[in-house]
């Protein structure tokens, strides 16, 4: 089935980017979906240990929660990481089961589009310790931009275990007739 949940019901521009944050995060969630736990895991890329889907899908989690918590309202970070352990949400979702991870992510995202759905777009953040100011629009954008990115992240390390990546993605064998794999139900 051609998935057309990318088209909003109007297209008023907060309805818009609301609607294109909810696809790529349903997007996110339909690339670890069905992964075995070994699989929601394997972080296959030599420079990028911390690489995994599960990972992946929790630091998503964590950049959404930071930037809607401490960034637009000002308030405080909660996230897991620390001086000492900065990447401490991809850690966590080496340690969570993968239904939880994805469970978590959904709360989030869900979150996040309710807080885009009713603030003004124009709010400058309160986070007084960044320099450059920013609004929740350029936030909301960001927070697209950012989970496109790492949707593509998802797709080349759910290939990963056909072998190691080709210089032609259709010569991977999941890939191939896979090209619109983002646009398709399962």
């Amino acid at each position: 089935m051609t998935r057309t949940d990318d088209i909003p019901e109007t297209f008023d521009e907060r309805t818009l980017l609301v609607q294109m944050l909810h696809y790529t995060q349903d997007t996110a969630v339909m690339k670890v979906s069905g992964l075995s736990e070994e699989l929601a895991r394997l972080a296959p890329l030599p420079g990028s240990p911390l690489m995994s889907p599960a990972n992946v899908l929790n630091h998503l989690r964590w950049v959404e929660r930071s930037w809607i918590n401490h960034d637009l309202f000002g308030g405080e970070d909660d996230g897991p990481w620390s001086k000492e352990d900065p990447d401490a949400e991809f850690r966590q979702g080496s340690e969570l089961p993968i239904a939880e991870v994805i469970g978590l992510y959904e709360e989030e995202a869900a979150r996040t589009r309710a807080v885009f759905a009713e603030v003004d777009l124009d709010m400058v953040r309160r986070n007084e310790g960044r320099t450059q100011p920013v609004t929740a629009r350029w936030i909301l954008n960001h927070l697209i931009e950012e989970t496109a990115r790492h949707n593509g992240h998802l797709d080349i390390l759910r290939g990963w275990p056909t072998g190691p990546p080709a210089t032609d993605l259709a010569q991977i064998p999941s890939w191939r007739g896979q090209s619109r794999r983002c646009c398709r139900r399962a």
